[in-house]
């Protein structure tokens, strides 16, 4: 039984010209985390969702069986949102690229996620997972966040009034 270690030095593709279906991505670093999955909402490499869809905490196959099922049957695509303990963590979420390999392959990282390498070759990746780090501006339990974002209301307040 082989089993590849995550190769950091593979690219995070993005952009347009990313297509799930060629692409044979690296998910190894995402294995051992717990999700929520929820719909998209607006711009996809955004955090924002539809909060009546939430569901979780799964576990990474779990995950990759709701993103690509609801691919599958409403062509929604969706938010994978790592989960975290700490109240003032700023949101890790999956890219929108390593969201569209998952909806393309999902039945194959299930099954070869079962089949715990028994089969498995070597691979050739060509690119791994992209996870993305919310800038937390939004989150009231980041005090940090807070009060920079009080800061810069305060000095656009203080420019308004120096223009008038």
């Amino acid at each position: 039984m082989s089993q590849q270690i995550p190769n950091m030095n593979l690219p995070v593709k993005s952009g347009d010209d990313f297509i799930g279906e060629l692409e044979t991505m690296d998910l190894s670093e995402l294995k051992d985390k717990q999700y929520l999955v929820a719909v998209n909402q607006g711009e996809r490499s955004g955090v924002k969702f539809v909060c009546s869809t939430i569901r979780g905490p799964y576990t990474f196959e779990e995950m990759c069986e709701q993103v690509g099922m609801i691919w599958k049957e409403h062509q929604h695509h969706c938010k994978a949102v790592i989960l975290q303990k700490d109240p003032s963590a700023k949101p890790i979420y999956l890219d929108e690229n390593t969201i569209d390999y998952i909806e393309a392959n999902f039945q194959d990282i299930i099954t070869e996620s079962m089949l715990a390498g028994v089969f498995d070759e070597v691979k050739d990746y060509t690119c791994r997972a992209g996870i993305v780090v919310g800038d937390g501006e939004d989150n009231p339990l980041d005090a940090d966040a807070l009060a920079a974002k009080e800061a810069e209301a305060s000095k656009k307040k203080d420019e308004e009034d120096e223009d008038l």
